[in-house]
This record gives C-alpha cells, sequence and structure tokens, in this order.
C-alpha cells in the first residue's frame, strides 16, 4: 500500500516535471521565432531569456533524471 502510493507520487511528479519541461520548450520556440524581428538592446534582453530558459531547461532535465533513477 505504502509501496504504490510511493510509486503514483513519484509518477505524478514525474508527469508534471516532464509537462513543465514541454512548456518550456514551446516557450522557447515561440520565442526563437520573434527574434529576427529584433535589434538593439530589445535583441540582447530576448537573447538573456532565451538564455534563461535554456538554464532551467536543463536542470529540469537533470532532476527529472535523477527522479527516474
Amino acid at each position: 500500500m505504502i509501496l504504490k502510493k510511493l510509486k503514483s507520487r513519484k509518477s505524478r511528479h514525474a508527469t508534471a516535471v516532464s509537462n513543465h519541461l514541454f512548456y518550456l520548450h514551446t516557450k522557447l520556440s515561440k520565442n526563437s521565432l520573434e527574434i529576427s524581428e529584433l535589434k538593439g538592446k530589445e535583441l540582447n534582453k530576448k537573447v538573456k531569456e532565451i538564455q534563461s530558459i535554456g538554464t532551467r531547461m536543463k536542470q529540469y532535465r537533470k532532476h527529472l533524471n535523477f527522479v527516474l533513477l
């Protein structure tokens, strides 16, 4: 019984993290499409935003791999 609860909690958490990773991926794709229209400070701001999304995605992937072990 306890093992079943733990397993389902773990799978729910893994699903939530993977869903958030997918959300970040779509956000990254949308931002990359907008980047061709920007110049100057707006471009730099968008690049920093894309870099931060990429960093968070790496952290979430690392966490997800750790959870799924």
